[in-house]
């Protein structure tokens, strides 16, 4: 088995003209990563293995999407095969954050821990809401009666990011584990 950390960084939505061209929404804060990739990896839904590898032959912009021509694929009917599938890159290949930024991926299934020492449970995802994240913790047994914390990734309440260490620190506001 490989051990590939695979990350989603497109989904491949709809056909684009009728030259075999794909429309891709871009999974990444840093869309213009598809300028600079000689190939993508396309994969049906969890599969751990690519589907295929594809040379890119162009792209290019197209209102919040990206227009991917790959090499081989000339029609429509063989750029509708590829609908919905994701386009990931292993972990190596991701963009580098600035300091104090994580990835989503890194910080599911890390343990949360109160500045006082309590340990609450491990992060299982990460709701996007706009405003600010919020961490969703799956309590150990005997923190709360709540099936789920809901923890505001704000500053005064996430106070370290460990992924090296196996934690994130926070300081939890009054009513929480209510």
């Amino acid at each position: 088995m490989n051990d590939h950390k695979w990350i989603v960084v497109g989904e491949v939505v709809s056909t684009q003209g009728n030259q075999g061209e794909i429309k891709v929404v871009p999974h990444t804060e840093f869309p213009d990563r598809f300028f600079a990739m000689d190939s993508v990896r396309l994969f049906r839904g969890d599969d751990q293995e690519p589907f295929a590898v594809f040379a890119v032959e162009g792209c290019r912009e197209h209102k919040e999407a990206i227009i991917l021509k790959l090499a081989g694929i000339d029609s429509i009917s063989e750029a509708e095969q590829l609908r919905k599938m994701l386009i990931k890159v292993s972990v190596d290949e991701l963009m580098p954050l600035p300091p104090g930024r994580h990835y989503i991926f890194q910080i599911i299934g890390l343990e949360c821990q109160t500045s006082s020492g309590q340990k609450l449970g491990v992060i299982t995802d990460i709701l996007q809401t706009g405003a600010n994240d919020v961490y969703v913790i799956r309590p150990y047994a005997g923190v709360t009666k709540l099936k789920e914390i809901l923890i505001p990734v704000v500053p005064h309440v996430v106070l370290e990011i460990r992924p090296e260490d196996g934690y994130v620190l926070v300081e939890l506001l009054d009513g929480l584990l209510d």
